[in-house]
């Protein structure tokens, strides 16, 4: 059911556009290409090493998927009201299927991502071999936060605008647009380590690590193994939890609210 209702968000999606899913690979890309010459050309940010386009493109995509896949999700529930009322099925299903369809809207743009590493002839290490690994834990996460997101939506309609400033001020709250190395050395100890508490931090760096050969080399010495892997690791389990069990409770609300 997973697999049907994914498969129907990604028609529904990509059905009347003239370029169709063409668009999947063309949104991340432009959205790149404006942040490069935003950072890059006028305010000439650097990123150490390698090109400031790829440092980018290695976040964008990763941010894209975690971004459209939860505001996707918010309304999944409360769109999908006639489905539920004529059929009995797990509603968790809905916004689970949403971050799969986002996941196989993701895939694709990796393929792209290893199109430009060659261009821009970056080296690239046994480290990709993880990256299905990263992939995961960042979807459980996804995930986590999805459900918590769609079951309070039902009970609470400004939840969805409240996801939306939240994302805004996450955004920036992850090494996007900036290095790491950057914030680091303009910020305390104690922002420091709250930042590093930030689990997207953790995945951004992952990603990273596993496309771009050498990253692992520039990364300055606060960021190590506890909050690079093990932090988005108990993230990820802590909030897959969290959503189910909110939503789980939420759920027993669903037929007081979903039609109002």
């Amino acid at each position: 059911m997973i697999y049907e209702l994914a498969f129907r968000d990604l028609k529904v999606r990509y059905r009347k556009p003239f370029l169709g899913f063409l668009w999947m690979f063309i949104i991340p890309f432009c959205t790149a290409i404006i942040y490069k010459v935003l950072f890059y050309d006028f305010f000439h940010a650097t990123s150490g090493k390698y090109p400031f386009f790829i440092h980018l493109i290695t976040a964008i995509l990763p941010w894209n998927y975690f971004t459209s896949s939860i505001q996707g999700s918010t309304r999944s529930i409360l769109d999908s009201k006639n489905i539920i009322k004529q059929i009995s099925f797990p509603k968790y299903l809905l916004p689970v299927s949403t971050v799969f369809a986002n996941l196989i809207n993701f895939l694709p743009t990796l393929l792209v991502l290893l199109g430009f590493l060659i261009v821009f002839k970056i080296k690239i290490f046994f480290w990709i071999l993880f990256l299905p690994i990263v992939i995961l834990f960042q979807t459980l996460l996804i995930i986590g936060f999805s459900l918590l997101a769609a079951g309070l939506q039902v009970i609470y309609r400004d939840v969805e605008y409240i996801i939306q400033v939240l994302l805004t001020a996450l955004f920036f709250l992850t090494p996007g647009v900036y290095t790491i190395n950057e914030f680091i050395d303009k910020s305390n100890p104690i922002i420091v380590r709250i930042y590093l508490f930030n689990p997207l931090v953790g995945i951004l760096n992952l990603y990273r690590i596993v496309f771009i050969g050498d990253y692992l080399k520039s990364l300055p010495k606060e960021v190590n193994f506890l909050n690079t892997l093990v932090n988005p690791i108990v993230w990820a389990l802590a909030i897959l939890s969290i959503g189910y069990f909110v939503f789980k409770k939420c759920e027993r609300r669903f037929s007081d609210y979903i039609n109002l």
